[in-house]
């Protein structure tokens, strides 16, 4: 009996390791606290004389606030412009310059003479590559707005030599074998296109995280009040985050919940 029992437990260990080989794809162990959405608040004076802030400028003081005070995770925004350049801005509104209007691209000249909001540097992917060049310490997170295969494209040609501090941002599951064919191995799985049916079958998204490497899942906070989803997202072992937080309460509030991090607009100094 005994000489059974002994191989009966080398079998069992075999299968348990096996097992936990199976259930999950190797961990990327990184986790932001917060990640600045498109660079962060800034403040200026608007075509009316009018000092207030501003959201979403994905600007290069944006980039250099979010140095400055202290964040290592950036979101920017990445769209063509009329001639194929890649260039930081969140859609083609004259929200955002004035001289846009609304659907139709800038040339990458008339775009790099503007200013965002009547303030701010617009920038391009060759202008993050030098970002990153002079801040190393710094990731940024992508998200791409339109033709996704053609810009991962861009970002792995002109980003190439920071590919382990660029985090690419995938809206459905065929994507991620885009970016990780383009050398990116921080893959981050944003949910916020996806139908509601398909963002809120967390044993779905969990199935995909024990096949595929991803540095986490974000999602909209009011995911957070669908009954068992966190927990149920939380069985997947790697980083959450939600959109977009910029009330610390709150905050704290998510973190309570196994929230690891969260996508924020505020990015003053940190203490």
């Amino acid at each position: 009996m005994k000489k059974l029992i002994i191989p009966f437990l080398l079998l069992a260990l075999v299968l348990i390791l096996y097992s936990c080989t199976e259930y999950g794809a190797p961990k990327i162990s990184i986790v932001f606290n917060e990640i600045v959405h498109a660079g962060g608040e800034l403040w200026g004076v608007d075509s009316e004389g009018t000092y207030r802030s501003f959201y979403g400028s994905n600007s290069l003081e944006g980039l250099t606030q979010c140095a400055e005070n202290g964040y290592s995770a950036v979101e920017l925004d990445f769209s063509f412009t009329s001639d194929e350049h890649l260039v930081c801005i969140h859609d083609w509104s004259p929200e955002y310059i004035d001289t846009i209007e609304y659907g139709h691209p800038l040339s990458y000249d008339e775009f790099k003479n503007s200013k965002i909001y009547w303030n701010f540097t617009p920038i391009g992917v060759e202008d993050v590559a030098g970002f990153l060049a002079e801040h190393t310490g710094m990731y940024i997170v992508t998200d791409i707005k339109e033709d996704f295969d053609k810009a991962v494209g861009v970002l792995s040609e002109v980003l190439g030599e920071y590919k382990d501090r660029v985090i690419v941002q995938i809206y459905a599951e065929d994507e991620y074998d885009i970016a990780a064919d383009a050398g990116f191995s921080k893959i981050i799985y944003s949910l916020y296109r996806l139908d509601w049916e398909s963002k809120t079958d967390y044993k779905d998204l969990v199935k995909f995280s024990r096949t595929h490497s991803l540095v986490g899942f974000t999602f909209s906070y009011e995911l957070c009040g669908v009954k068992g989803y966190v927990d149920g997202m939380l069985k997947s072992g790697i980083p959450l985050y939600v959109h977009t937080v910029n009330d610390p309460a709150e905050a704290q509030k998510y973190y309570s919940m196994g929230i690891n991090g969260i996508y924020t607009d505020i990015a003053a100094p940190r203490k």
